[in-house]
């Protein structure tokens, strides 16, 4: 009742009787999956919709995968954080009790394992459940679940930072961690670090290492890997694209529409740097009025209008106008541009 109940704040009077458009729920099925699995597919979905491309969605009737895109513009232009923890303790005080552990566990090497590192008993009750992995008890240890942040037990204690940044301001940095019932806190980086520029390899910068897509949560392998796994051909000259020469027009037809938009929007950009391959006898058909037109159109730009350029427009030239830009006659108009800039 509380979630139909934000859920439908806004369109209250629009929706009546009917709230399903925004709020719908039903008993988990057992035959259809658990609850973890149900929630799982669901972040597949607004994540990349990894793995399923092959199904359709029952409310668009489009592919899940392409819903990914949907949900990820939709989360962006209104601002949601999607999958974000609430109501639990903090994930940095647990990864630096996590870290404090093992620096304890080294420097007190002759101890008994389990030993006490924390002189509070509840505070050491709290690093003992994140020294475990046990991410429930440290919750509970904490204080339990909808508990203010102000009344953990244990909290991540940062400092400012020495040096300044390009901007001239300090920052903060994470210190370690610290407790309102105990004094002091207690410092789990003690060793400062600090980002600089790698050293260029001269042999490696001048090696031509080719340009390379940023890796991703959807691409975190190799290109040639993931599409090689994907069962898509290489060819003799090492390109590992899928070779649709070799389909027929079903499979062809097949193919082309269960690619996501991501893949259609890089064929169509593959296809516009393809050049055009004209025969030798190519020539525009034009009528006699469309035929003066151009002339005079060379013309009032400075051209002579001559056969030999009317000509060579005709069939697929181009005349240099000056500051590296070029005209030409397309779609029976007469059209000045970089007409190679696709190739660079």
């Amino acid at each position: 009742a509380l979630l139909r109940k934000f859920a439908i704040r806004e369109d209250r009077e629009e929706l009546g009787n009917n709230t399903g458009p925004r709020f719908k729920s039903e008993l988990i099925n057992p035959r259809k999956g658990t609850p973890t699995s149900y929630i799982a597919k669901y972040i597949s979905k607004n994540i990349d919709g990894r793995g399923l491309a092959g199904e359709i969605s029952k409310e668009t009737g489009k592919s899940l995968r392409d819903n990914a895109e949907y949900v990820n513009a939709w989360a962006s232009l209104h601002r949601v954080q999607q999958f974000r923890f609430f109501g639990i303790p903090g994930r940095q005080a647990y990864r630096e009790l996590r870290l404090l552990a093992g620096q304890a566990a080294r420097q007190q090497g002759d101890k008994k394992a389990g030993a006490p590192v924390l002189d509070n008993p509840r505070l050491d009750a709290i690093l003992a459940a994140a020294d475990a992995g046990c991410f429930a008890t440290y919750i509970m240890k904490q204080g339990g679940v909808l508990v203010p942040r102000k009344y953990h037990l244990i909290r991540t204690a940062y400092e400012i930072n020495e040096e300044p940044t390009a901007y001239g301001d300090h920052g903060i940095r994470i210190y370690g961690i610290w407790s309102p019932i105990a004094e002091g806190k207690i410092c789990t980086h003690a060793v400062k670090w600090k980002m600089v520029r790698k050293a260029v390899d001269v042999q490696e910068a001048a090696a031509d290492q080719g340009a390379c897509a940023p890796w991703t949560r959807g691409n975190n392998c190799p290109l040639a890997e993931n599409l090689n796994q994907q069962g898509k051909d290489k060819s003799a000259d090492g390109d590992t694209r899928t070779d649709i020469t070799r389909m027929d027009d079903k499979e062809l037809h097949d193919y082309l529409h269960s690619m996501s938009k991501k893949e259609r929007r890089e064929l169509a950009a593959r296809l516009r740097l393809v050049k055009p391959k004209r025969r030798k006898d190519y020539k525009q058909r034009i009528t006699d009025h469309q035929r003066q037109q151009l002339v005079y159109e060379l013309k009032s730009r400075g051209f002579d209008g001559s056969e030999k350029e009317v000509d060579l427009l005709l069939s697929g030239g181009s005349i240099p106008s000056g500051a590296g830009l070029r005209i030409f006659y397309r779609n029976q108009r007469l059209q000045e541009d970089d007409k190679w800039r696709n190739l660079y």
